[in-house]
């Protein structure tokens, strides 16, 4: 893995944000860590149910709301799910269904199309 500078960092995001080149792969070992089976059950109950709030989720998973919150927001950190704040409520939406990892290089791409 190449060390880059807070400068060189700070460029980067900035042209992703103006959307002149798309971000860098992410590691792919903290994202392969986090798809357990359990993971892996709550995306695609997430895809096909499309659960209205985290508290509807965790019903459907029969899970404490509590551990679905845990797991969604370090799926929210990989760039997996999104968090959408309506009032008290918070709604889960699955970014994509797809990642692209490469192997060789240990990186982890999530694609752009949404699920």
């Amino acid at each position: 893995m190449t060390r880059r500078t807070l400068t060189d960092l700070g460029e980067e995001l900035r042209a992703v944000a103006r959307g002149e080149r798309k971000p860098s792969p992410r590691p792919a070992g903290p994202l392969l860590n986090a798809l357990s089976a359990e993971t892996l059950e709550l995306l695609q109950t997430l895809a096909r149910r499309r659960p209205a709030t985290v508290g509807q989720l965790a019903d459907i998973l029969g899970k404490a709301q509590s551990n679905v919150s845990r797991t969604l927001q370090r799926l929210a950190g990989h760039g997996l799910v999104r968090l959408v704040r309506a009032g008290k409520e918070v709604r889960p939406e699955l970014v994509s269904s797809e990642v692209k990892i490469n192997l060789v290089k240990q990186t982890v791409e999530v694609c752009e199309e949404a699920a």
